[in-house]
């Protein structure tokens, strides 16, 4: 968990400050879905590379953050 706290953390630090909470939790709800979604097809947990790809898949920081602005 700790790649997808990084990631969330990295969004985080681009949103707006009033909405910056909220959001994050959303963000990591979504990327926590995925993951178990792919666990479920794979039938086994994510490996760390596994994990890599969902979130380079998902968008770099600044574009995902910029989404929210």
């Amino acid at each position: 968990m700790d790649l997808l706290d990084r990631y969330v953390a990295a969004v985080r630090r681009n949103l707006p400050a009033r909405k910056a909470d909220d959001i994050a939790a959303e963000l990591r709800d979504v990327l926590l879905e995925r993951a178990e979604a792919r666990e479920a097809a794979l039938d086994r947990s994510l490996d760390a590379g596994e994990w890599e790809r969902l979130l380079v898949e998902f968008g770099h920081p600044l574009v995902v953050a910029g989404r929210y602005r």
